[in-house]
């Protein structure tokens, strides 16, 4: 009896082998038939829709061939930290045939990548605050290891319920580990609704009795004063605010100068020297015409400011000193009469 059941057991298992054969023969004609789409592409230079077809081949099992292929993609967009994770995804298995026959071609690629990436370790913070790396998520803290970076300009942000959100940019040089402490400020309670105070009672005082005054004697003065208003100040500030404006906008526009030469000379340098071209230095004219634009609009606003500030100056009469008018009353009482005196003075 013991043997019937071992035997169909083992029928079974096999019938369910067999079974799945088909469908995993199908998976990798479907994943081979991608990854040459893809191969094709990048030969015509379409490395972005290379990409999409690898990340589908690779969805399907994840092979070392599929990670491989996907991380060259990668690499010739310059997404560097994610090339790296799929080629180094490829080398962890070297038994696969595909890997034993190209592993030199992956490793070379792999060291060039490596020479694009650096990483940051976060500290501190908040546990539970989520984490962004250049506008991507990367996982709550505490992390337990280093982030994958592009070597350059990093942007890193941490937001944490109850708590104030916190940004830094740093730079990062190849192969470097940097460490970014972090520390999160409690977000200020709410000011609360001042209640109103009830108003006291005023003090009912006695009247006193009044005593005359005597004869002619004069009252306290009521005196009326009147000055002459600044109506041009208000376009004054104005030109202030526009002059300010735009020699900040002229300051932008020598930065983007700045940063649009750097990358136009960049290209020259790896043209030069036999390197790959680095995509992220395509986009120099686009600092050279966002510069140009900033220097008009400062220039613009520089001079708008310079005219609206002279068109807000006082003129001769209103710089003279503002004319008093005064207006005095003044009672007089009398044993016989009572009346007012009044002065008017101009």
């Amino acid at each position: 009896m013991r043997g019937s059941v071992v035997v169909v057991v083992a029928a079974g298992a096999i019938g369910c082998l067999l079974a799945s054969l088909p469908s995993a023969r199908a998976n990798s004609d479907e994943e081979d038939a991608l990854i040459r789409r893809a191969i094709q592409l990048r030969k015509h230079g379409d490395d972005r829709a290379a990409h999409a077809e690898l990340r589908r081949a690779y969805e399907i099992a994840r092979s070392p061939r599929a990670a491989a292929q996907l991380g060259f993609a990668e690499q010739a967009l310059g997404m560097w930290p994610q090339a790296e994770g799929h080629v180094r995804e490829a080398l962890a298995a070297p038994g696969d045939p595909w890997i034993r026959k190209h592993r030199a071609t992956v490793e070379e690629s792999l060291a060039t990548i490596r020479s694009h990436v650096g990483r940051v370790q976060i500290e501190g913070g908040q546990p539970g605050a989520q984490v962004s790396v250049n506008g991507q998520p990367v996982g709550a803290l505490p992390l337990r290891e280093a982030v994958p970076v592009s070597a350059g300009p990093v942007d890193i942000e941490v937001r944490g319920a109850g708590f104030e959100s916190s940004l830094k940019t740093i730079h990062v040089a190849a192969g470097e580990l940097a460490r970014v402490p972090f520390t999160l400020r409690p977000v200020a309670p709410p000011p609360q609704a001042r209640t109103r105070q009830p108003a006291l009672p005023q003090p009912r005082f006695a009247q006193a009795p009044v005593s005359p005054l005597p004869a002619s004697a004069p009252g306290p003065a009521v005196q009326l004063t009147e000055n002459r208003a600044d109506a041009g100040r208000g376009r004054r500030m104005g030109g202030i605010g526009l002059v300010a404006g735009g020699v900040a906008a002229i300051g932008g526009g020598v930065a983007a100068s700045v940063v649009g030469k750097n990358k136009f000379d960049a290209i020259g340098a790896d043209a030069a020297a036999d390197r790959p071209y680095n995509v992220s230095n395509g986009n120099w004219k686009t600092y050279e015409t966002a510069a140009a634009a900033l220097y008009v609009v400062g220039g613009v606003a520089v001079v708008g400011g310079v005219v609206l500030y002279m068109s807000g100056r006082p003129g001769a009469e209103e710089r003279r000193p503002p004319a008093v008018s005064s207006i005095s009353l003044r009672p007089v009482v009398a044993p016989s009469r009572a009346g007012a005196s009044l002065s008017v003075r101009f």
